[in-house]
């Protein structure tokens, strides 16, 4: 079974699979202009100081909220005071937010989220459990 292991990982790096060897191609100025132009499309790219090509990808609406619920959820949603919301649904976080925004119990921590959920308009709601969804 080894042997059968070994033979394919080797096999696997061989010709155009060898990822060293594509490490070696050079890619032409046209090559690299050709990529740009068909990723720009989707994310624009813009040149800085120095000639570096960066692209712009715009942030979710809900993630300059978020600041303000990573303090106990985590920057990423892993949790801490607060529970792990990172890999929730929009639809669970939409009903859980929704819940607290009306005063309802969820959990044994529901009073430090009643003040926070309740000045959220519909539409925060829905941005920021979108933007949770995505951590």
């Amino acid at each position: 079974m080894k042997y059968i292991l070994a033979v394919t990982l080797l096999l696997a790096g061989c010709g155009a699979n060898d990822p060293g060897l594509a490490k070696t191609l050079k890619q032409t100025k046209d090559q690299k202009a050709e990529i740009e132009e068909r990723i720009s499309y989707f994310h624009p790219v813009v040149n800085v100081e120095g000639g570096e090509r960066i692209l712009i990808v715009d942030p979710l609406p809900g993630e300059a909220m978020y600041a303000a619920c990573g303090a106990c959820h985590g920057s990423q949603g892993g949790g801490g005071v607060g529970p792990a919301l990172a890999g929730q649904s929009v639809e669970y976080i939409v009903g859980r937010l929704n819940q607290y925004k009306a005063g309802e119990k969820v959990g044994s921590q529901s009073n430090l989220m009643w003040g926070q959920a309740a000045g959220l308009s519909d539409q925060n709601i829905q941005d920021l459990a979108e933007y949770t969804a995505s951590l």
